[in-house]
């Protein structure tokens, strides 16, 4: 996100790069950033007479390539947790008016198709902060979401949108009862959220382009249930707040009212923070065993973040799913390494190839979404010290506020260039040897090990450097190797609850 006019020159964003910490250290995502940008033009919706005698929105269709906007290249497969928002502290504060949030919302969104993702999603601890908790205290307004959703769906991207009672981090802290007192109120707002964005011409946000399908109900429950409130703003137990059977509940009203509204929405559940751990692990299976809970919810939403030079952590969350859940797809809503931090492997250029190896043993698992947290890091603040936690994004930002990309943004660009557009279902995992490879109709993906070009391909390229290697010559991962025209075909597509883009 560019700064305000002037901002480089006052006294205020040093101000507010403590909370910025803070915000990306909570597990909620800090800032995002873009260079300045301009999206494209919102299309006003055809409209046809309505018997009723008031002008009635066409439905919109299904995100599809056909779509103004849509990134050339890059994977449906991949996106950015968070990559379009505005940190709270620049809105509360009052530095950022409400009519300069949108064009650094859509800033935001060309920084993402940029980096060829092809989704992001939103969080409700995070713009546009859309939780029942968060709307009453706002009188109920849609502009942010108005706005957040306008600026995805015009670029293009497919959103993924949580909703849930309360903000998705730290929940405890706004209030000591997880379930919420009214549950037949909170059912309505999810059913009016859902209905303003479903596409079907029926009280649709004015100017929709692309409808949301797919919604998350909630964000880390485990941890909620783990990790007691900070700031002594709440005094509640956390081995008696949000258990597994009251999210259990809260799901079933919530995945009811996203039906009800709209029959063919996908329901999420909430990403759950340590599937790579055993407690982790006994959370999602006590939650799965709650009455019908198996019912409401169409796709396992699993985090996964590790600093460790290896790809365990990513090997155990998959192990997780195809325990508790194989029966339902999986997309990983959260995921990232540090480039700082006090391992000694740890640094700028480890990061960059770690983009690769994540990205690509999920896919190669069966993951059908990525989603990388986040964009920008926040700029250097000398004078405080910064988890390294805020230094998981593909980008940083400069005291000035212009985005530069660190070596993981440049290596996962490459990599979404040469994945490209191409069916995610079609996707399969390769290995030879100590080499790992994600094999799609365009070629193969290394992303970890060392290999010579596969049998069919007639080119090698270094993601990192993106210069070309001789094929007969075993290159490290991070490389890609193209197909030829007459390369062999992927063997059968895996499975996939959306469309591809």
């Amino acid at each position: 996100m560019p700064l305000p006019a002037g901002a480089a020159s006052c006294g205020w964003w040093s101000d507010v790069l403590v909370l910025l910490t803070l915000l990306l250290g909570c597990g909620a995502c800090g800032p995002s950033g873009s260079p300045p940008a301009t999206g494209p033009a919102t299309r006003p919706p055809a409209t046809t007479a309505d018997p009723s005698g008031s002008d009635r929105e066409e439905p919109v269709s299904t995100p599809g390539a056909d779509r103004p906007g849509r990134p050339a290249t890059g994977s449906a497969a991949v996106g950015i947790n968070e990559g379009v928002s505005i940190p709270q502290a620049f809105v509360t504060s009052g530095r950022i008016t409400p009519d300069q949030e949108p064009a650094m919302l859509v800033a935001d969104a060309a920084a993402v198709v940029d980096l060829g993702a092809g989704a992001v999603r939103a969080n409700t601890a995070t713009y546009p902060w859309l939780s029942w908790w968060n709307s009453r205290r706002q009188g109920g307004g849609w502009s942010r979401a108005d706005a957040w959703i306008r600026a995805v769906t015009d670029a293009g991207l497919e959103p993924l949108v949580m909703v849930g009672p309360w903000p998705g981090n730290r929940t405890a802290n706004y209030t000591d009862r997880y379930v919420p007192d009214d549950l037949d109120a909170y059912a309505a707002w999810v059913g009016r959220v859902v209905e303003r964005y479903d596409g079907d011409g029926i009280d649709d946000m004015p100017g929709l382009r692309a409808p949301v399908r797919a919604w998350e109900v909630d964000n880390e429950p485990d941890l909620h249930n783990s990790v007691a409130p900070r700031g002594g703003r709440s005094r509640v137990d956390p081995a008696r707040f949000e258990t597994p059977a009251e999210y259990a509940r809260v799901l079933a009203v919530t995945a009811a009212a996203i039906r009800a509204a709209d029959p063919d929405a996908v329901v999420l559940s909430a990403g759950f923070y340590r599937p790579h751990t055993d407690p982790g692990r006994d959370w999602i299976e006590r939650w799965l065993a709650e009455p019908g809970v198996r019912d409401s919810f169409d796709v396992l939403s699993l985090h996964c973040y590790f600093d460790g030079d290896d790809l365990d952590r990513v090997a155990r969350t998959l192990a997780t799913w195809k325990a508790t859940a194989p029966d339902k797809p999986l997309w990983v809503t959260e995921t990232g390494v540090p480039s700082a931090g006090r391992k000694p492997w740890i640094s700028e250029e480890w990061q960059a190839r770690m983009a690769v190896a994540v990205v690509g043993a999920f896919l190669a698992g069966g993951a059908d979404r990525v989603f990388w947290h986040t964009l920008a890091d926040p700029p250097p603040n000398p004078a405080s010290r910064r988890s390294p936690f805020a230094s998981h994004s593909l980008r940083r930002t400069s005291a000035d506020g212009t985005l530069v990309d660190k070596p993981a943004g440049t290596t996962f660009r490459r990599m979404m260039a040469h994945l490209g557009p191409t069916d995610p279902r079609s996707y399969q995992p390769r290995d030879d040897g100590d080499a790992r490879m994600l094999q799609t109709d365009r070629g193969w993906l290394l992303y970890w090990g060392t290999a010579v070009a596969p049998a069919g391909a007639r080119e090698a390229i270094d993601l990192r450097s993106g210069d070309g290697r001789p094929l007969s010559t075993p290159i490290p991962a991070p490389a890609w190797f193209a197909r030829a025209a007459s390369g062999d075909a992927p063997d059968g597509p895996q499975g996939s609850l959306l469309p591809p883009l």
